[in-house]
This record gives C-alpha cells, sequence and structure tokens, in this order.
C-alpha cells in the first residue's frame, strides 16, 4: 500500500491532470490536506517538496504553494504553447528575487556614503575579502588582493584579450566549440584566434602541447566543466595535464567556471588548484547562480597579471556598480548563496538526469547526443543528411526555440550538423515534449534529403 506521502503526490497530480487546479493557482493548504489524508503537516510539506523537486509546484514565502505556469491537464497543452531550448535565462519563480532584495536594501543603508563616488577599480575591501573566503572553501586559497571584482564574466574576458602578457604570444587559443561571448571579445580586441577541437571526450593533449610549443599562444581559454554548449567536463586526470604543460611552456591559462555551483563532485577540483606555477587565471560568474541583471563576477589572478588587469579595468569602467558588489557581499556572507546553490545543484542536476533519460527514450540510432552529469546543455548531431539551420527552422515552426552549434565554432570549423539544448528554464514535461517534436522533426528532414 502507498504511503501517506505518495498517496498526496498522486493525488495532487491528479487533480492537476484533470484541470481542478489551475496554473498560477494557490494549492490547498498543508492543515487542510493533513486533516483530508489523516497525517501530519510534516508529511504534506514532504509532498509538496517531492512535487516542488519535479518541477510541478513552487513555493511562496507566507503565502503557499501554486502551480507552475503551464501545468495543466494534458489535452490543454498544444503545439501553440512554445519551449524555448535556446534561452540561458533561468526560470522566474527559480531566481531569489526576495533575497536580493533584501541585500539590495542593505547595500543601500551600509554603503550610502559610496553611491557620491567612486569606488576601488579592483573591487570594495569588504566583498573581495568574503569572495577570499568563499574561494578558501572550495579550496582556492586566494587572498583578497589577489581577487579582482568586474562587471561580469564579459568584462574579465574584454580586458584579457586585450592586455599585454609576458611573452612573444599574439594568439587566443579556444576550444571548439567554445562560449560564443569570448569569441566575440576576442573578435573585437583584433587578436589571432585558434581553435583546437574538444568533443565529450576532452581534447587530444598532443595537439594542445604542440600549440603551446609554438610560442604563439597569448592565452588558452577553456571551460573545464558543463562546457557551453556540449555540457560536458574535463577528467581530473586531464585538468592536471593541461596545468603541466601551461607550467612546461609558459602559457597562461584562462579558467571559465561559470556553473561551478552545480558541480556533485568534491574531487572535480578546477584548474587553479592544480596550478603550480601560477599561470592559471580563474573566472567565476554569478549571472547564472544568482541574478543576471546584477552583473557581477569576480577573477583570480597571479601577481604578474594584476597591476595590467586593474589598468585596464579602471579604464573600462573606473569600478563595478557599488550596490551589487554590496549586495553580492551580504548575499554570500549570511549564508543565503550557499542554500541557494544547494538547492539549484540538486534541481539542475535532477532536471539533467531527466532529460538525458528522455534522450535515451526517445531518439533511436543516428541521433547522437551528449550525457553530463549536470548543468544545463545538452548538444544533439542528426544524422549527417540533416542540416543544423534546417532543423532549427523547422523546430522554430514548431513553437521550438533551439541553438545552432556553429554560433560556437569559428568559421573555418562550421559544420551546421548540430544543435544546443538548454534545459535551464523548461520545465520537466515540456522537455519531454519538445524532445519527441525534435525527433519527429529529424526523421522527417532526414526522409526528405534521402
Amino acid at each position: 500500500m502507498d504511503t501517506k506521502h505518495e498517496q498526496i503526490v498522486a493525488h495532487m497530480i491528479r487533480e492537476v491532470e484533470r484541470g481542478h487546479i489551475r496554473s498560477g493557482h494557490k494549492l490547498p493548504s498543508v492543515r487542510a490536506l493533513a486533516k483530508m489524508f489523516s497525517c501530519s503537516p510534516n508529511t504534506v510539506v514532504r509532498a509538496y517538496q517531492t512535487l516542488e523537486r519535479d518541477d510541478v509546484i513552487y513555493p511562496v514565502p507566507k503565502s503557499g504553494y501554486y502551480l507552475v505556469e503551464g501545468r495543466g491537464p494534458a489535452s490543454a497543452r498544444t503545439e501553440s504553447e512554445p519551449i524555448d531550448f535556446a534561452s540561458t535565462t533561468p526560470r522566474g519563480d527559480f531566481l531569489p528575487f526576495q533575497e536580493m532584495e533584501h541585500c539590495l536594501r542593505k547595500a543601500i543603508s551600509l554603503y550610502k556614503e559610496e553611491l557620491f563616488g567612486y569606488t576601488d577599480p579592483q573591487g570594495i575591501f569588504s566583498l573581495r575579502n568574503e569572495l577570499s573566503r568563499y574561494f578558501h572553501a572550495q579550496q582556492m586559497f586566494a587572498k583578497p588582493d589577489q581577487i579582482a571584482v568586474v562587471t561580469g564574466a564579459q568584462q574579465a574576458f574584454s580586458i584579457l584579450t586585450r592586455m599585454p602578457f609576458p611573452g612573444e604570444g599574439r594568439a587566443v587559443l579556444v576550444e571548439q566549440p567554445t562560449y560564443f561571448g569570448f569569441l566575440a571579445a576576442a573578435r573585437v580586441a583584433g587578436c589571432p584566434v585558434i581553435g583546437i577541437h574538444r568533443d565529450e571526450h576532452g581534447i587530444d593533449l598532443e595537439v594542445l602541447e604542440s600549440y603551446f610549443r609554438s610560442g604563439q599562444i597569448k592565452l588558452f581559454y577553456t571551460v573545464p566543466r558543463f562546457l557551453n554548449p556540449l555540457g560536458t567536463s574535463y577528467s581530473l586526470e586531464q585538468k592536471r595535464r593541461i596545468a603541466d604543460l601551461a607550467r612546461q611552456y609558459d602559457v597562461y591559462i584562462v579558467e571559465d567556471d561559470y556553473l561551478a555551483d552545480l558541480e556533485e563532485d568534491s574531487k572535480a577540483d578546477p584548474l587553479y588548484t592544480l596550478d603550480q606555477s601560477d599561470h592559471v587565471i580563474y573566472v567565476k560568474s554569478f549571472s547564472k547562480t544568482i541574478l543576471p541583471g546584477i552583473r557581477m563576477g569576480a577573477v583570480l589572478l597571479p601577481d604578474r597579471l594584476l597591476d595590467p588587469f586593474i589598468r585596464h579595468k579602471n579604464a573600462a569602467d573606473i569600478s563595478s556598480p557599488i550596490l551589487s558588489q554590496g549586495a553580492l557581499e551580504l548575499y554570500i556572507k549570511s549564508g543565503m548563496y550557499k542554500r541557494h546553490a544547494a538547492r539549484i545543484r540538486e534541481h539542475y542536476r535532477e532536471k539533467m538526469r531527466y532529460a538525458i533519460e528522455i534522450c535515451a527514450r526517445v531518439f533511436g540510432s543516428g541521433i547522437h547526443y551528449t550525457c553530463p552529469s549536470s548543468g544545463v546543455f545538452i548538444t544533439i548531431r542528426p544524422p549527417q543528411y540533416v542540416k543544423a539551420s534546417a532543423l532549427q527552422d523547422r523546430l522554430l515552426q514548431r513553437g521550438i526555440s533551439v541553438t545552432n552549434v556553429d554560433r560556437h565554432l569559428l568559421p573555418e570549423n562550421q559544420r551546421n550538423d548540430r544543435i544546443r539544448l538548454c534545459i535551464i528554464g523548461v520545465e520537466k514535461p515540456r522537455i519531454e515534449a519538445g524532445m519527441i517534436v525534435i525527433e519527429e522533426e529529424i526523421r522527417r528532414l532526414e526522409r526528405r534529403m534521402r
């Protein structure tokens, strides 16, 4: 016999499917359900937490639980409802609006005098001190003086591609595919850009060594974990070897660790912790885990690069916004960030596992996809006859947005053969519905091209 907890979960799902509870509607109170099922309020709370993890409902503090927008009877779901696999913006009800509003109000009170002037271009010391403690907890022992606060990771990429580096190298080496924002920064800076192939298994370390040995590389930009768009990560051994090669050939590495908070393997150290020779520049973004509009990031720099970086930062914006800095400091110091990070880590891990299960069930032979353990990205490679651009257009006609992986590649490496899905803002049932349509359109295009 099902437990009371399971009975409540099943009951609520039936109510949703029958249309008795509509999107945005408040669910019965914990006390009402406890009375209905003759159980303790704690049992109802556990049932609601299960439904929350499954993306069916969401809590509103001091109000209750509500049905997620878009949930409802199956018959009401039509293809006219868009599914956005292209956007990398987190879902609104999963962002810490109220917590950040509190921190912003507190920051106004604490830093009201600084609002009338400019602050340290490196970032206010109290925030850098808090960031130092945050990084220490992750075995990255950077002092406050080694940390620079930036107006989003994109500003760091813009500065790093423009500023001079020791040595004669002038070219930037990037993985293929890679984050298109870094490609844009390098393009505007006028840097020669060289690509090195990366797939779900990593890169060819012998090829990497040949590039490092050539003396032409100014820096190597890498996303060791949860690469956008593949979603996959390097092994610890691969990261150790990359760090060793950087030391051996005196090449600097820019490590973009934008989704570090989604890592569930405690032994999956970043490159920065493996660096024994001060050749790794660590870039941390807070956009994907807090609020993109806060525009806050941090850079951990080798001593010999700190001064030129700060000079370029000062020339770019004088200083990052004091309110955003103050709010981030309070958010981390209060423990709210740690709790929020744990919540989203579990949420996206479960959502990714669900998405991979759907891929395995829906896609047959000839449709290859990456299988990340967590993160938010999956790459799909249809059969060779199907072009990604044609598939993207067909899906858009059916209300599904995806990204062509060519956006993440240098022109000479574009093959028009893969699409990227981002699950960050798509609910579980919509993931399955979207995958089914993707498979249908791939097969339709394959038959037509054959």
